[in-house]
């Protein structure tokens, strides 16, 4: 027999002995599974528009063998069976696996094997759109007429473990944004004490989550903000969750259950006296819905300063072995052991004959996006020539896992770059907030290309002739300011072994001052970096691999004169690098 056939033939027998013939059921037959009694529990759910909910009691214990009987109303299904039956104008309703009780509007039978129906809510619904519910479990063996009644008539009757009712609530973005929560969050001082309140009022009841994290755009970096004393008024059930066990407000995060109505929540901070300066976020989310994502819920978000010092950036130190993978070594900012763990960075890297990164390599701030951003300028991007002349831009990119991808895809800057022999990042020679590079051709000249700024368009503008004369040199290095003037200066070792300052002007028609001698004896080492400041004193330093492979550092001053204080040793076996960087 076709199902279309099966449909009509349902329709000429009586409704419900009908559907059971059709799924193949007969009435009275079977037995109940009294040793496995399903128990359900019933209850009201809010949504979203633009979501399609199940509709039904939960299953809490036993095991369901039996039907299922849901009917759906745009009334509380009290009055007589059927007045209000449907859903209201525009939802509609998908219920695969359960069959739409005949000469009944809106109720289905849902067997064991499937799941119950589910409403299509459109994106426009109304606000407050209600479809109310009545639920009859009928075991098998008993009569499914008699579980159809009682589905219809459920808001007249006791509810109980297998009877009852509940409803879909449809609340708007507007509605749920009458949740709202507002900040009272004074500035921290270093070794100071600091009260904040937030008041919730609470519009509908809901969950409601506060995280603590750094605003976008902050140097990385935690020192401990103390969190304590917190309390919270009637109606909201809080718990706290701490990733540390300093109880750090930066590592914690705060999760409430709310009552409807007005609410607050206490807690005291207080300030290391080493703090530094930065802008903290609390970031609320309010969930009214019982059906949809953290998409859905209402974020909103308050902001309060530390005070202090400015923090200072941490450095890193790119390093390329002979496989031509390319690791970042971590700045600690502590002159003893001034890098940390290596992470590698990537790989095919040994394609570039000459690389440089155009100003020091600094941490990642605390930024999410995926694609480079005006912030991510001064803070690394680095070029790199192939064998065939190409010049290559790889942008500093900020992304969830900084240690990996510190670089956005790389950006063909043109060809012809195999003229130089030398390309050295040079810093913002000229201060317009835009990182400039250095090329030195075969004949000794030194030409400076002035970085755009652009992430669309051309990288650095038509180059500018800086001199003659370069070709004395066999090292450069540049990008940051030796000297403490806010200029980029640069370093270079001539085939003696003299180590020569230029100090920066600040003018990209006369970039550099005439050089000053540092000293001797630099003939020794076979990569020499300006990294940036490595020991968090604010001044730049520099370092320097002699040929056995061991690594020095040289600690800067922030002068012209006696530019380092001298050498320390980092480490050896940093000979399995063909460049740093």
């Amino acid at each position: 027999m076709s199902k279309r056939m099966g449909v009509r033939r349902a329709a000429a027998m009586s409704g419900v002995a009908g559907l059971l013939a059709v799924a193949g059921v007969t009435a009275g037959a079977g037995v109940a599974v009294a040793a496995d009694e399903p128990r359900f529990s019933m209850y009201d759910m809010s949504v979203p528009p633009g979501t399609t909910p199940v509709i039904g009691p939960m299953l809490e214990s036993g095991t369901r063998y039996g039907w299922a009987v849901m009917a759906l109303s745009t009334k509380p299904l009290a009055g007589p069976a059927g007045d209000g039956a449907g859903v209201p104008a525009g939802l509609k309703v998908n219920a695969p696996g359960c069959v739409e009780v005949p000469e009944a509007t809106a109720v289905y039978a849902c067997p064991s094997s499937s799941r119950f129906p589910e409403v299509v809510v459109p994106a426009d619904a109304a606000d407050m759109t209600t479809v109310h519910w009545g639920f009859a479990y009928v075991p098998q063996g008993e009569s499914l007429t008699a579980g159809v009644e009682a589905a219809r008539t459920a808001g007249s009757r006791p509810v109980d473990a297998t009877h009852g009712t509940g409803k879909v609530v449809v609340k708007t973005a507007a509605h749920a944004e009458l949740n709202t929560v507002g900040y009272e969050m004074p500035d921290l001082s270093p070794g100071g004490k600091a009260h904040h309140r937030l008041r919730v009022h609470a519009n509908d009841a809901g969950k409601l989550r506060v995280f603590f994290s750094l605003a976008a755009g902050q140097e990385l970096g935690y020192e401990t903000i103390g969190f304590g004393n917190f309390t919270t008024s009637s109606g909201l059930s809080c718990r706290l969750r701490h990733d540390d066990v300093d109880e750090s407000l930066l590592w914690t995060s705060v999760w409430c259950d709310a009552e409807a109505g007005d609410h607050t929540i206490d807690y005291d901070l207080t300030g290391a006296t080493d703090l530094r300066a930065r802008k903290i976020v609390a970031r609320s989310m309010y969930d009214i819905y019982d059906w949809g994502g953290p998409e859905y819920d209402v974020t909103q978000q308050g902001t309060f300063a530390t005070l202090g010092p400015a923090v200072r950036p941490r450095h890193f130190l790119l390093a390329r072995d002979s496989s031509g993978t390319l690791f970042r070594h971590s700045g600690t900012r502590v002159a003893s052991t001034p890098f940390g763990q290596r992470f590698e960075t990537g790989r095919g890297w040994q394609t570039y004959n000459a690389i440089t990164a155009l100003s020091p390599l600094k941490n990642d701030l605390n930024y999410g996006a995926m694609k480079p951003s005006a912030v991510t300028r001064g803070r690394g991007d680095t070029v790199g020539r192939d064998a065939s002349g190409t010049l290559w831009y790889y942008d500093r990119q900020f992304v969830s896992n900084q240690y990996d991808y510190p670089f956005a895809a790389r950006v063909r800057v043109g060809g012809g770059w195999n003229v130089y022999d030398r390309i050295d990042g040079a810093g913002d020679l000229d201060r317009d907030g835009y990182m400039d590079l250095l090329a030195r051709d075969k004949a000794g000249v030194l030409w400076l290309y002035k970085g755009t700024g652009s992430f669309t368009g051309a990288r650095f503008k038509a180059r500018v002739r800086i001199g003659g004369g370069w070709g004395a040199y066999d090292r450069l290095a540049g990008g940051a300011d030796l000297t403490g003037d806010g200029r980029a200066d640069l370093l270079a070792r001539d085939r003696a072994g003299v180590l020569w300052l230029y100090k920066g002007t600040g003018d990209a028609t006369r970039p550099y001052a005439a050089r000053t001698q540092i000293g001797g004896g630099w003939q020794g080492y076979d990569q020499l970096v300006v990294t940036g400041d490595l020991t968090d004193d604010g001044k730049a330093d520099a370092v320097a691999r002699d040929r056995t492979g061991v690594l020095w550092l040289y600690k800067g001053t922030g002068k012209a004169t006696g530019t380092f204080t001298g050498r320390t040793r980092i480490g050896g076996g940093w000979n399995t690098y063909n460049h740093l960087f």
